[in-house]
This record gives C-alpha cells, structure tokens and sequence, in this order.
C-alpha cells in the first residue's frame, strides 16, 4: 500500500496543505504507518482509544453478534446491547443519574443535552426558559448548535453569522485568570461570573450551563479550584438552570476516575459521554440523565423530542458493552489515577529544565503544558513562530504522536500548548519516551528561539 497523496486522493481532508501518513496497524499504545514508521500515540488519537489499539477480542466479538442482530430503530425498539451498556453506565456515574440516551458521539451528545434541557423546562410550564450559557475557552462540538456553545475562538470566527446567541462567562484558568491576578490564589469570581450573566440576561430565560469537568484542547488540562464546582452547582439551583457536565474528553477513567466531576463531591443534571465510551471501535456518544430531569418527562409528556436514526444501534452499543468490559477487567476506569504522581513529577523536571514552560496542569492520565517566551511575564510565543506546530512535529518525527491545543492565550487568539492524553494501558516505561521526545523537542525549538532574539 502506498502512501496517500492530496493530490491522488478522493479524500476531502482537514488540512489540504499536507499529506497525512496513512496508517495501516496498531497495537497497544503504538500505531504504524504504511512506511513502516511506528508512533507512540501520546494523545489517544484524539483521546479515544482508551483500551490500545488492536483488541481484536471486540470485532471477533462482534462478527458472532452480527449473526443476531444487525440493526433496529430505536424510535420504537430496544435491545439487550443497549439495555445493559445504559445499566453499566448509571451503575458507575453520580448517584443522582438514572438513564442512558445514546448517540454517535460527544457533539451530539450536547446538542441532545440542549434540547433535553429546554424540553425539561417547558414540561415545567417555563417556557420562557430556553438560553444555555457556557464558558469561553471550552470546547463542546462542531455542529452549529455546539460551536454556538463552545468558546473556542480560533474555530468559531468563520462561522460566526451563523452561531446561535450563547452567552459565555469566564473561564477559571488560574494561569492567565484577570480576575485573581496577583491574589496568590482562586477568588471563585470566574464562578460568580456565572452567577452575573444569569441576571443580565434575566433567569427567567436561563434553562442549562454547559462546563468541561477538566477541560481538554482549549486549554489543555485545566482543573478548576476545589470549591469552583460547588459555587457553579449553587448558582444553578439558585436559578433553577440545569448544569451538564461534559465529560466527552476528561470522562470515563480519563481524569483517574469513572466520571470527573465527582472528585468534586457534585453531582450535574446531566452528563454528556463521548470518545473512550466507544474505544475508537464504534463512533459512540451518550447523555446520561438523572432522575430529576428523568421524572419531570416521565411525569408530563413522556417523551422527549428529538432522535437520531442511530442512537443505540446494537453494533454500537455492542462494542461500547465489550469496551466497558475491559475497562472494568483490568482497572482502566481508575487506573489514570496511580500514574499520576510519576506524570507530575516527570513535567516538574521539565519544567525545571525548560524555561519556554509556564503552566503544567492536569489529572490522571489528561495533561496540558503550555509554553511561553517569557516565564516571569507570562509572554507567549509570537504567532507566526508557530511554537505548538513545531513541537507536535518534532514529537512525531520523533515517534511520538501528541495533540496540540488550539490558541490560548490572549482571549484565544494566541498561545502555545499541547495535550499529554495517551491509552489508559500505557505503562511508565512508554510515558517516559513521551517525556523524552518533549525534552529534545524543547531544547531544540526553544533554544532556536533564545539563539534568534539574543
């Protein structure tokens, strides 16, 4: 098989301006492309593969259930496969959850969340209550209805006359926060941001806030302050606005635990799912819903209006119940949690070597590390010297395959960062090689800079 071309290939790709490797195998935490280069994948492509890659156990699986059942529509029809992953899943998640929507992936999982929460409202005969609030630099889809949440800038601009009117509030990101500047910690303003544009907006108005737990290549890694999520679960219930936890990204073992957001004792409304729920061998998606929202339907219309032709395909769901079978076989839902220590420490010595790093942050196995020319201002990198670009390149060129993050500094529209998210079966001895590709990729491009400004 030969390596693809942009211009040989049918392929309508994202970046028209470069030849993507074409890759034929992988296998654990490594992939290989049809050259016979083998990358270590140090983002979980995407963070999706949150089992390896090369379970052949799934499609074997698979294959025998397609024998059984291939397909059927949800609209009026259930089956086993969905049935017991939806089980599974409320088994895991806050203990207010009670159900399980399922989709072809996270973008839909928040657009299903929006309309959940209007139709919750006017169930409640508040009808007036329809606008969703979100924060900036965060990340929530790529339909229109999503980016209209998202606060991504760099991804927002060129659609931006035809994104619905959502407001956003600030983010809590400690490292760049105008609110808590020189305060020497987090004064929970970021939080009481929501709290204002509520009643600017007018809460009868309000019907849902959408947050990242831990947000992921917007800013990558970004935890928020002990108490952030207890102030946000107050205001909510002040204003009766529901809160969804996007948990696309940092959900499911990601952050150490099954579910992010309960490392801060809070329980949302609803939780979106994405990503690692499928493993990267099924495009899956889910909305688990609690009981409050669950009874107000059950109680009222009794349905929900909205659906997707396949929300809940067995072959989906299928996969998504042998991928959870693993992850709870071998640990993987927790397991993040016990490399976390050794991934501090390897980016504090980073850190200590590289004065180009201003920000490490994370959990368990999600991580960002953002670069600036200037540690003691907080400077980033000029723009067109494409600081992320270069370090993603170097890793790769390297063997190793890491996530950029999107601009972050300067209200987005600026600033360097990368995303350490690998499978949850990495082991130390392939997290130090990430490490390593970081060190020589800092030490080459970094210094480049220093030599060119001196």
């Amino acid at each position: 098989m030969s390596q693809l071309s942009n211009t040989s290939s049918a392929v309508f790709y994202r970046d028209l301006t470069a030849t993507p490797p074409c890759v034929v195998s992988g296998k654990g935490v490594y992939f290989t492309d049809a050259q016979g280069k083998r990358y270590l994948d140090g983002s979980a492509s995407a963070s999706v593969v949150s089992i390896g890659h090369g379970r052949s156990e799934i499609f074997e699986a698979l294959a025998a259930q397609g024998q059984k059942l291939t397909f059927v529509y949800s609209m009026g029809f259930t089956h086993p496969y969905q049935e017991e992953l939806a089980r599974n899943l409320v088994d895991i998640a806050p203990d207010n959850m009670s159900a399980a929507y399922f989709t072809s992936g996270g973008s839909e999982a928040n657009e299903s969340a929006w309309k959940l929460a209007r139709q919750y409202h006017i169930e409640r005969g508040n009808a007036s209550k329809y606008k969703a609030v979100a924060r900036w630099q965060s990340y929530h889809g790529v339909t229109l209805g999503t980016l209209s949440l998202s606060g991504r800038t760099s991804w927002r601009d060129i659609y931006a006359p035809m994104l619905l009117p959502v407001p956003h509030v600030a983010p809590p990101y400690r490292y760049r926060c105008s609110y808590c500047a020189g305060q020497g910690g987090c004064s929970l303003a970021c939080a009481d941001d929501l709290e204002r544009t509520i009643l600017m907006e007018g809460p009868e108005t309000i019907a849902v806030f959408f947050a990242e737990p831990i947000v992921g290549t917007t800013v990558s890694g970004l935890v928020p302050d002990a108490d952030y999520y207890r102030r946000v679960r107050e205001i909510c219930d002040r204003y009766d606005v529901l809160f969804v936890a996007d948990e696309v990204l940092c959900g499911y073992g990601r952050a150490g635990s099954p579910f992010a957001i309960s490392q801060w004792n809070v329980e949302p409304d609803i939780i979106t799912m994405g990503k690692g729920i499928g493993g990267g061998y099924a495009p899956l998606g889910a909305m688990l819903v609690s009981e409050k929202v669950r009874e107000i339907f059950a109680e009222g219309s009794g349905r929900f209006v909205h659906g997707f032709t396949y929300s809940g395909t067995p072959s989906a769901t299928f996969v998504g119940l042998e991928v959870n079978r693993i992850m709870t076989r071998e640990g993987l839902l927790t397991r993040a949690a016990g490399l976390e220590p050794f991934i501090r420490k390897e980016l504090e010595r980073l850190a200590g070597k590289h004065a180009a790093i201003g920000d490490i942050r994370g959990r368990g196995l999600l991580w960002g590390v953002e670069f600036v020319a200037d540690r003691e201002t907080r400077r980033p990198f000029p723009r067109d010297y494409a600081m992320t670009q270069k370090i993603v390149a170097h890793m790769r060129d390297n063997g190793v395959s890491i996530a950029a993050g999107v601009p972050l500094a300067n209200f987005g529209r600026d600033g360097d960062h990368i995303q350490i998210s690998p499978p949850l079966i990495i082991e130390q001895e392939e997290l130090s090689l990430i490490f390593e590709a970081l060190d020589d990729a800092l030490t080459d491009i970094a210094g480049s800079y220093r030599r060119n400004v001196a």
